[in-house]
């Protein structure tokens, strides 16, 4: 199958090479996102961080340190390994279980660490920031995020404290508790993205409004992530900047440092016919190499006429090891040959595993 006629040589050859499956990332395109980051961020004097997991790779993690103010961490590893590539900075974590903010005491930059319990407060390091985490569901805009079924039907977020008769009650235990340190906010959007700043706007406001009726004034609020869905992120900040002059923002993007940088690559093993379609089977797994990616299959156009809806699965014998549906030419995909996928985030580095006898994809950095 043939590539983007624009990509590097050096990216067009590491796909074109591959006998196995094959992560396959532009480091050039991922520096250029995490100064485009850096930029926006500036521009709304906001501070932006890198969220570790999202690219569990050495060779970003030093981009990142040298483009952003510092780390969202969530584990002790993860403070390990941005203790390798930072002198300092901010850290901010986010672990329930409590043992990495302890890994994170001697961190020699700024330190915030997220807490919805007393006891997480009183566990900080003494020179550590508390944010106090509330819901992203308190405004009530993301009834598909979570894993505890409310009520209503919905889904509700199980991180932070939640909207109810106690919620001031709480903020303002946790904010004494913090006495004497520096308080704000901390709340996280799910898997459903925001597409624009209104979004991020309503839940800023709804939990700046639970602190003022709890009577705790934030000195910051960190807005979290899933900032990817959103076409322009410095008109965005800048927006949110606008209606929240006086408080410092903090932002934690991950998935949008690999946008537009990330492909895999897999051989077909398999194209047989179905009753509707046809059916191709790759080595590449989404279960194993492709998770929490939106892939788009990188073919040519079929013929006038030859065009066949595929559907591109995976090599397990998971049901749902589905990568996707294309209109192809069948000419364009012979068994034994390579297909080319794009959109792959770091997220599938995170998540790279083997399954069933399929062994985890190479991970191949260039640039």
């Amino acid at each position: 199958m043939a590539v983007r006629p624009d990509l590097p040589a050096a990216i067009a050859t590491a796909l074109e090479r591959c006998d196995r499956p094959r992560l396959v990332f532009d480091l050039a395109r991922i520096d250029a996102n995490l100064a485009a980051i850096a930029d926006a961020a500036a521009r709304a004097g906001a501070t932006a961080l890198f969220a570790a997991k999202s690219f569990p790779h050495p060779a970003v993690r030093r981009l990142a340190a040298a483009r952003l103010a510092g780390f969202d961490v969530a584990s002790p590893a993860e403070v390990a390994e941005a203790a390798e590539v930072a002198a300092g900075g901010v850290l901010s974590v986010a672990d329930p279980s409590g043992r990495a903010v302890a890994a994170a005491a001697g961190w020699p930059g700024r330190l915030i660490a997220s807490c919805d319990t007393v006891a997480q407060v009183r566990a900080a390091p003494p020179g550590a920031e508390i944010a106090i985490r509330i819901s992203a569901s308190l405004a009530g805009r993301d009834p598909a995020v979570g894993a505890v079924l409310d009520g209503s039907g919905h889904r509700r977020s199980r991180f932070g404290l939640d909207a109810g008769p106690h919620l001031a009650e709480a903020i303002g235990e946790l904010a004494r508790a913090a006495h004497p340190r520096r308080v704000g906010l901390h709340v996280h959007h799910g898997a459903v993205a925001a597409t624009a700043s209104e979004r991020f706007l309503a839940t800023a406001h709804a939990v700046i409004a639970a602190a003022e009726r709890a009577g705790v004034a934030p000195r910051f609020l960190n807005l979290g992530g899933a900032w990817h869905g959103i076409a322009g992120l410095a008109g965005a900040l800048t927006a949110i900047r606008a209606a929240l002059p006086a408080l410092e923002l903090i932002i934690e993007p991950g998935r949008r440092a690999a946008e537009g940088a990330g492909f895999a690559c897999g051989r077909i093993a398999e194209v047989r016919e179905l009753a509707d379609r046809a059916l191709c089977v790759l080595e590449l797994s989404r279960s194993c190499h492709l998770r929490w990616s939106q892939p788009e299959l990188v073919a040519r156009p079929p013929r006038t006429g030859a065009g066949r809806a595929t559907l591109f699965a995976g090599p397990t014998c998971y049901e749902d090891d589905v990568i996707g549906e294309w209109t192809v030419d069948p000419a364009h995909i012979p068994a034994g040959g390579r297909a080319v996928l794009r959109n792959i985030t770091g997220y599938a580095v995170a998540w790279n595993t083997g399954f069933g006898g399929v062994a985890p994809a190479d991970v191949v950095m260039i640039g």
